[in-house]
């Protein structure tokens, strides 16, 4: 393929980090929009002339696609690609290319930090010690917690997502004294005590909700992994079990979530990660409950308390370090300047 000389590099969402860190001797310019509408004709708009878009969040469809002919290579500066058509990429000759293991590191710490949030209510906490006189009445908040709080040692970890994210994950949790397993995937056939499993960490998708009292997802979104977990595998898990979610929001079938929590079916979820995001009041479920459950908590509300600290989210925010920012601009530079030198990394298949 004869590339143009300089390349023409777009990229769409430059609010989640500083431009990649190219080459001196790379010839190519560069336009940079800090955020860009999710609708078709304002993407076109911006990338119609461009032979590279970077996107981290910014949607490119088939119908996008239909309408930049110029086009020839999707830089993905995230691990995650579901937001990219890749099989229409794929059949108009535009290459994808992502930053594996853009910030196992962050995310997984992060999600341990969601975990302890739960596990020790220190939301809960911290708004009753600030915002309530509470603690000065009663002496004593303990009971707020809803029973005991098990140590790490007492965690039975369930990670669904085998990459280098829960494997990550899973090192930290067994270094802090928690049993670990893996999930097989939901539609895998259970092996037979006359051929076990060759993966001995890994269990059936059923037993590992039904055993684990902390649930981690750490695995892609695909057609295969939407709404992975519903009201079906929300009833199958302990009632003490934790959530946490740091994955993709579209995994969990948020109402359902909401519902698993009011009926106590699980003991509390954490989420960075949400179906529609930016996440506010008017387009998530989750935020709009945490909302009202706060309020209500605060007004003394019995139901509102208890359910106030269930639920603990952060705004997609767990790969934010500084590692992982001089990491995803370091990749995306190298995997467009090899692909300019004929030399194709990190292609998204």
């Amino acid at each position: 393929m004869v590339l143009p000389q300089p390349l023409h590099i777009v990229r769409l969402d430059g609010i989640h980090s500083e431009p990649p860190t190219f080459s001196p001797t790379f010839k190519y310019t560069y336009t940079e929009y800090p955020s860009t509408p999710f609708d078709t004709h304002t993407i076109v708009s911006r990338i119609k002339d461009a032979d590279v878009v970077i996107t981290t969040r910014i949607p490119i469809t088939e119908e996008t696609l239909q309408q930049c002919p110029r086009l020839k290579h999707v830089a993905c500066l995230a691990i995650g690609t579901d937001m990219i058509d890749v099989p229409a990429c794929t059949k108009r000759n535009i290459l994808v290319t992502n930053v594996p293991a853009a910030s196992v590191e962050s995310v997984s710490e992060h999600a341990l930090a969601l975990f302890f949030a739960l596990r020790r209510n220190v939301v809960g906490m911290h708004e009753l010690t600030v915002e309530t006189d509470e603690w000065v009445k009663k002496w004593s908040l303990k009971d707020e917690f809803g029973g005991f709080p098990g140590s790490c040692r007492e965690e039975v970890v369930g990670i669904l997502g085998g990459g280098e994210l829960g494997t990550r994950l899973a090192t930290l949790c067994r270094a802090l004294g928690m049993t670990v397993y893996f999930a097989n995937r939901k539609s895998s056939t259970p092996a037979s005590p006359s051929t076990p499993s060759t993966k001995p960490s890994y269990l059936p998708f059923t037993q590992i909700l039904q055993q684990s009292t902390l649930l981690f997802l750490t695995l892609p979104l695909t057609s295969s992994t939407t709404n992975l977990l519903s009201t079906p595998e929300f009833s199958l898990m302990r009632p003490d079990a934790l959530l946490v979610n740091v994955a993709r929001g579209g995994i969990v079938d948020e109402n359902a979530l909401v519902k698993a929590l009011e009926e106590g079916r699980i003991g509390g979820a954490a989420t960075d990660v949400f179906f529609e995001e930016p996440a506010g009041v008017e387009n998530s479920v989750l935020v709009r409950k945490a909302r009202e459950w706060k309020e209500g908590s605060l007004r003394g509300d019995g139901e509102g308390r208890k359910l106030s600290g269930r639920l603990v989210l952060s705004p997609h925010v767990a790969w934010w370090a500084r590692s992982s920012t001089e990491k995803l601009r370091r990749t995306v530079a190298g995997n467009i300047e090899g692909w300019a030198r004929g030399e194709v990394r990190n292609v998204v298949v």
